[in-house]
């Protein structure tokens, strides 16, 4: 099966990228070119997170297939990972997948291990209703992986909500940054996925430099902008609760925001 929307306009793109940029983008551009021919996927589809994310996770392209961004467009951490062409390579890889090759996304997502926790978009979130009823359905007939996830995408999670039931095994966090207002988000506050808010403050100290100084200014910023429980993201997600497990995904969370400073 080949994967070929707008393939000219594409593969001109890409080429003048490999071009400019030489070395790995060379490398890793000429897998990227063969994916489109054939439809099988050269880079990582479900990746293995690291210390910091040790689930397994997927990632598409940001902003592109983020009809909700409002203010957040313009300090995306998503767009940090660019500077590593495989980064890059695999979210477009994953937005191709997403429009022209779901056959081949459900039997990879179906052929993941048993009983994992899953982070259901990284970068990217849910483009449409038809993506998101193609990861609910997958979500629903594997009850075993714990799934969860960041949105800005709330129309769709109301409409979806009008007429068809969340998977148990999901579970939203409302992403802060969104283009929609509050009334939208006293509607998402209402759905049974719902974990609770995520947000970002802008704050004078990095987490890496002075912790506690920086837990206090999160918990501040997040206070003063009406969020009453405030629990302060410590940047790994793996074991960040005390006595294991992560808060985002944690129905001992419910109703709390999680807050971080903006990175």
């Amino acid at each position: 099966m080949a994967t070929n929307p707008d393939s000219a306009a594409l593969r001109q793109s890409l080429t003048e990228l490999m071009s400019e940029r030489g070395g790995d983008w060379e490398k890793h551009g000429q897998k990227m070119l063969a994916f489109l021919d054939d439809g099988v996927p050269r880079f990582t589809v479900f990746a293995k997170g690291n210390s910091k994310l040790p689930f397994y996770a997927f990632s598409a392209l940001p902003v592109i297939t983020c009809p909700g961004f409002g203010d957040c467009g313009s300090w995306c951490y998503s767009f940090k990972a660019w500077r590593y062409p495989c980064a890059f390579f695999r979210q477009l890889q994953n937005t191709i997948l997403i429009l022209r090759g779901q056959e081949t996304l459900a039997a990879l997502f179906q052929a993941l291990p048993v009983k994992i926790d899953f982070r259901l978009y990284v970068d990217g979130d849910f483009d449409s209703l038809a993506t998101m009823r193609f990861w609910f359905n997958q979500l629903e007939q594997r009850p075993d992986i714990k799934a969860y996830g960041y949105s800005k995408s709330w129309p769709l999670f109301l409409s979806y909500n009008a007429s068809e039931n969340f998977p148990a095994n999901y579970r939203l966090n409302l992403s802060g940054g969104s283009r929609y207002n509050g009334e939208y988000l006293a509607k998402m506050k209402q759905l049974d996925c719902v974990r609770g808010e995520f947000v970002a403050f802008q704050v004078s100290t990095k987490q890496k430099k002075n912790a506690k100084q920086y837990a206090r200014e999160v918990k501040q910023a997040a206070t003063q902008a009406g969020h009453e429980k405030v629990f302060v993201c410590p940047g790994a997600c793996g074991d960040c609760v005390r006595g294991g497990g992560h808060a985002c995904g944690n129905e001992k969370f419910n109703r709390v925001s999680v807050a971080i400073g903006i990175h």
